[in-house]
């Protein structure tokens, strides 16, 4: 289930009910958390956007951030409803309303997958884009791609030694995708400034907080 390169069928067909609650957990896979990509990151604002769409990439993010206050084993209950009206959808016409058009978009290219009719497995990280997918893409995307894969332009640095600049850059109140734009304009590969703040952000978030006082 972790892997990759898993392929998934699409979401099965609608319940004779129309689907108002939808459960979602987390599809974890520790390549990903390693060299995948956050929903929020960079990476994904530049180049997801322009195959999955915006409302994809929306509702990959919102899932995101939700995901970052549950613990490891909880999932998220979803109105659906009131999710599609946070991403400035509708869901109208069960299956065929243009919020669940945005789901299945992110089966469809492996991103997420139904284990039932109300169970949703969504990535919490992304894959690159496939290299098949890059003709999607406008040109200069596809030129700059490839520039995002490298991981030069670091040698002064060690992998720990990023890894700690951008946890600074978090605790300043930096944003994810800021943080790693800044980390690029400083000199540093993409891969690697987007791996080292996706590390980050990562440690940010499962940081135990303090406990309120009673």
């Amino acid at each position: 289930m972790g892997g990759t390169s898993t392929v998934h069928d699409k979401p099965r067909a609608p319940a004779a009910e129309p689907l108002r609650v939808l459960r979602a957990r987390s599809w974890d896979d520790p390549k990903l958390a390693r060299r995948g990509h956050d929903p929020r990151s960079a990476y994904v604002e530049r180049f997801w956007v322009a195959v999955l769409g915006p409302s994809a990439v929306w509702f990959l993010r919102l899932l995101a951030r939700e995901f970052d206050e549950l613990a490891p084993d909880e999932e998220l209950r979803l109105d659906l409803d009131t999710t599609a009206r946070r991403l400035g959808l509708q869901h109208r016409g069960g299956r065929t309303s243009t919020f669940m058009r945005t789901v299945d978009r992110c089966a469809m290219f492996g991103l997420a997958y139904f284990t039932d009719d109300a169970v949703l497995m969504v990535r919490r990280h992304l894959p690159s884009v496939p290299r098949r997918l890059h003709d999607r893409m406008p040109q200069e995307l596809r030129d700059e791609v490839g520039h995002w894969s490298r991981t030069d332009g670091q040698a002064d640095f060690s992998v720990g030694e990023t890894r700690l600049l951008a946890s600074c850059m978090l605790m300043l109140g930096h944003g994810l995708h800021e943080s790693a734009e800044r980390l690029v304009t400083l000199g540093f590969a993409p891969n690697a400034a987007n791996e080292a703040t996706a590390w980050a952000w990562a440690q940010h978030c499962t940081r135990p907080r303090p406990r309120g006082r009673n």
